[in-house]
């Protein structure tokens, strides 16, 4: 219960001061991160977890708390956003995936006393960007106010979709580490079956549930009070389905949901985006708070202290922005644009997918390798794009100003 009570009192207390915090650089990650740590057995012990349930705790925790990110960040964009940005959005879910896995998986190959593919399987944990962590810094009033529509959702979609592709990203690597993995079964099962038929059949259960909220709006069968259980339940129904089917869920509730939003009304679609962005919030600080709690202290300690901030270091800084100043500038939308290449390729937090997919990987190897490096960088993404997100897009939005009057 005191469990409980404690997120509560935090969710209740970034509400309270929630448009003060935003504009002193403090997100609602961070602030749950830091109270799960001061909370937690290694600083005050007020609350523990049990060892045996703690992760399971976890990975119920974030796979619902993507669930609804995922939901809130399709419901963000602008339904025509894919076929008016075709080319650019392929390039950067394309590119973008392939650059971050493979420049994540040479630099732990590199720094740390691990394999090529066991340096893989971490590099595929770790590529996506976090749509729990970036709705944090490309939604609410200080996104709208400096970074340009087309910044906030190139990535909100790419955070979107790439959720969900990693998956079968790193079922690969695990098809090529382990030789009981059968790689035509991966083809067979995991791609075509889980993600390609998966985004398909979802996009038209999608289109086919906003066609009915449409429709119920319409005729007065829907009232306003309506709409967030609908959308909730959509992303729920939509995850528990395709998961309970052998289908990548997670994928399933971000097409499913940009379908859904292509389908409800303009009216409608702010509806549904303030109340997702709401319930964003309330399962975002749970998540957060109980990371802190498990933080792996000893586990990083024992890597050594210069192995720990070196991975820090070169992950923040070389995972993402050398690849995408590079493809981006090859982008219809962003070829003569550098400091929009710049500011895509600083925000790319990683964050609750990556912990979700460590626990997975966890449970299927029993090796806590994957969980310490994880947790590691998923600590100091939250710290350091958190703390970073509004003052660079004030930069960004001061160097347009200045270019532009010139």
């Amino acid at each position: 219960m005191l469990l409980i009570f404690t997120i509560s009192a935090l969710i209740i207390l970034s509400g309270t001061f929630y448009k003060k915090l935003e504009n002193h650089y403090i997100t609602d990650p961070l602030i749950a991160l830091i109270f799960g740590v001061i909370f937690g057995p290694n600083l005050f012990s007020f609350i523990s977890l049990e060892n045996s349930k703690s992760l399971d705790i976890l990975k119920t925790a974030t796979e619902f708390t993507m669930a609804v990110a995922l939901m809130a960040t399709a419901l963000r964009i602008p339904s025509n956003y894919f076929r008016k940005h075709f080319k650019t959005q392929s390039m950067v879910i394309v590119f973008g995936i392939l650059g971050m896995f493979l420049c994540s998986s040479l630099l732990l190959f590199w720094l740390l006393p691990l394999s090529l593919p066991e340096s893989c399987l971490i590099g595929a944990i770790i590529t996506p960007t976090d749509p729990v962590v970036a709705s944090t810094m490309v939604s609410g009033e200080n996104a709208k106010r400096f970074l340009p529509a087309r910044v906030r959702d190139t990535i909100s979609f790419e955070s979107g979709v790439n959720d969900g592709l990693v998956y079968p990203l790193i079922l690969f690597v695990f098809a090529l580490i382990f030789p009981a993995q059968n790689l035509q079964n991966w083809v067979l099962k995991e791609f075509l079956f889980a993600t390609v038929l998966c985004g398909i059949v979802a996009f038209v259960l999608g289109k086919l549930f906003g066609k009915l909220m449409h429709k119920a709006h319409g005729k007065g069968w829907m009232s306003n009070k309506a709409v967030l259980p609908f959308s909730l339940a959509l992303a729920f129904l939509l995850l528990s389905g395709f998961n309970a089917v052998g289908m990548n869920g997670i994928f399933s509730v971000f097409i499913g949901g940009f379908a859904f939003s292509s389908e409800i009304s303009q009216n409608e679609t702010i509806q549904e985006e303030r109340v997702q962005e709401s319930m964003d919030r309330i399962f975002t600080i749970p998540v957060f708070f109980i990371f802190g709690l498990l933080l792996p202290w000893k586990d990083w300690i024992d890597l050594g202290i210069w192995t720990s901030v070196s991975i820090i270091f070169v992950i923040i800084l070389f995972r993402r922005i050398p690849s995408f100043l590079l493809f981006l500038r090859l982008t219809p939308q962003f070829k003569s644009k550098f400091k929009d290449q710049l500011l895509i390729g600083w925000f790319g937090p990683i964050g609750v997918a990556a912990l979700y997919y460590a626990i997975v990987t966890l449970e299927k190897t029993k090796d806590d390798t994957a969980w310490i490096i994880t947790s590691l960088v998923v600590m100091a993404s939250t710290l350091i794009h958190g703390l970073s997100s509004l003052a660079f897009s004030k930069w960004y939005a001061k160097l347009v100003s200045k270019s532009n009057k010139e």
